[in-house]
């Protein structure tokens, strides 16, 4: 059976840097650690994030980003904040998918089935992003874990 670990798939990071980068860049790490799991975990996936839809989420996010930080530093109308909330749902939207599709792959990868201590919860990771998902690949250091040959250990992928 083949075998494989959450830290050597993602590499053990400090869950206070971890949280120091993602407010320090106001919360700009959270994308790049998203782009950098996925593009690790594609690589042990059968079905892997496309690189369309992390591209399309990185551009909206940054753009979403950039018209925040436009309308804080020059005065304009109520409607630009009207159409930067439109932008911050859509982005966060594309935020939502990507840390489920990004989680499931992790889950798949550990060959963590649901109600193990591995498996890495929809609503922690939704709410805790990097944190948690840092948190459990620490978590899981020294443990080889077994990935059954042909199980599915995903079940429907988004």
């Amino acid at each position: 059976m083949p075998k494989n670990t959450l830290n050597e798939a993602f590499n053990i990071k400090s869950i206070t840097h971890v949280v120091a980068l993602c407010m320090l860049s106001f919360g700009l790490y959270v994308i790049f650690r998203l782009y950098q799991l996925s593009k690790r975990a594609n690589d042990k996936v059968n079905v892997p994030i496309s690189n369309g839809f992390m591209g399309t989420a990185i551009v909206i996010h940054l753009l979403s980003f950039a018209s925040l930080i436009t309308f804080f530093i020059i005065d304009t109308s109520p409607l630009l904040l009207l159409s930067l909330k439109a932008l911050h749902v859509i982005s966060s939207f594309y935020h939502f998918i990507w840390i489920l599709k990004v989680k499931n792959r992790m889950n798949e990868i550990s060959g963590a089935k649901k109600n193990d201590n591995l498996w890495i919860k929809t609503f922690l990771s939704t709410f805790f992003h990097m944190i948690y998902m840092q948190y459990k690949i620490n978590k899981y250091d020294d443990k080889t874990l077994e990935l059954p040959q042909d199980s599915d250990a995903m079940g429907a992928r988004i």
